[in-house]
């Protein structure tokens, strides 16, 4: 879809408008002479619509060569390759065989691509999805849903009764689904056929694309923070506070779902107006905490003073409690970043 102002209109020609169409969207909607185009008229604007049928793209290939490279950056080079959309990755190498495994397993993270061909210095892998059949709203869903269970988990590793590693499985999940989530995206933003037959629009993909982003940045912080709970020995106080704490996030979370599925802004509005409160809570509850472990530590010191405290083997140490209050100290910030995606969903829906 094109809007072209009336002043833009150049002339007349057997009664009919002659207008400078722009040279970029005849080429998008692969356009030729003869071909029919639709038009809607406003107060200021006509608007003209490509009655194209959807054009398949040809197949895109790429080639990694990942000699002298580390693995941190051939993975970036993968994954930057599927987001844009390539049909086919070959990753060669004359030292293959060093990253192999790990090159595989890159791979069948990544929804849809299926490894083919494996030599000794190369490495295939196809896209077997095909992304114009896939709905974006049924990705976000399932983001959501094995998010929400790590939200649940991350509040039974405060009593000690989930393995972190658990919700650390299921965070590739949401990202495996939010890789192939933008790659949908990017393709429907590419093909205006496509995206008129999904009756979608720009903003809202544009919308949905940062409602993925903040699922999966929430996701990462549940991953982080039952890490920290699982190190932490000192669980009598986390155990009341901070776990009324999650469920609360758990619970607004869930709200600024309920918005985005049903365009809820009073939900929104609420979420958005309500998160600084919340903040304080978690600053609240941290300087709680450090109040809490410097006095155990002070307790500590002072034991230290006797000759018992003092043999071999005497397990006491305060750097332990400095340890544990740095925990705790990165436990309030990833829960707090946890608050800050909410708001960011809140936001998007009050601008859909």
């Amino acid at each position: 879809m094109v809007n072209i102002d009336y002043r833009k209109l150049i002339g007349f020609s057997n009664g009919s408008f002659v207008v400078t169409m722009p040279k970029s969207w005849i080429g998008k909607n692969n356009l030729k002479k003869g071909d029919m185009i639709g038009i809607e008229e406003n107060s200021t604007n006509i608007i003209f619509h490509a009655n194209t049928k959807e054009v398949k793209k040809e197949d895109k290939s790429i080639v990694i060569n990942a000699d002298d490279k580390n693995l941190v950056k051939i993975k970036a080079e993968i994954v930057v390759a599927y987001l844009n959309n390539y049909n086919t990755i070959e990753i060669f190498s004359n030292n293959l065989e060093n990253n192999a495994l790990a090159i595989k397993d890159i791979l069948r993270n990544l929804s849809g691509m299926e490894i083919i061909e494996q030599t000794g210095s190369r490495i295939v892998a196809k896209d077997l999805i095909d992304v114009g059949n896939i709905s974006v709203q049924s990705l976000i869903r399932r983001m959501d849903v094995i998010t929400r269970s790590m939200m649940d988990d991350t509040i039974l590793c405060i009593e000690g009764k989930c393995n972190p590693k658990s919700i650390g499985h299921r965070d590739v999940d949401v990202n495996r689904l939010y890789y192939l989530g933008f790659r949908i995206i990017k393709n429907i933003m590419e093909n205006p056929a496509l995206m008129k037959k999904l009756n979608t629009d720009p903003w809202r993909l544009f919308s949905d694309k940062m409602v993925l982003t903040r699922i999966e940045e929430i996701a990462d912080r549940q991953k982080r923070i039952s890490r920290l709970i699982a190190e932490i020995d000192y669980k009598n106080k986390l155990i009341k506070d901070f776990k009324k704490l999650k469920e609360e996030i758990k619970q607004r979370y869930s709200d600024a779902m309920k918005a985005y599925y049903n365009n809820d802004k009073t939900i929104a509005y609420n979420i958005e107006t309500t998160n600084k409160a919340l903040i304080e809570v978690c600053d609240k509850f941290l300087e709680d905490m450090s109040i809490s472990t410097c006095a155990q530590c002070h307790s500590q010191l002072l034991k230290l003073n006797s000759r018992l405290e003092m043999k071999k083997g005497n397990q006491s140490n305060p750097e332990t409690f400095q340890s544990m209050n740095t925990s705790i100290a990165k436990i309030v910030e990833y829960t707090k970043a946890t608050l800050t995606f909410i708001k960011y969903i809140a936001r998007t829906v009050l601008s859909m």
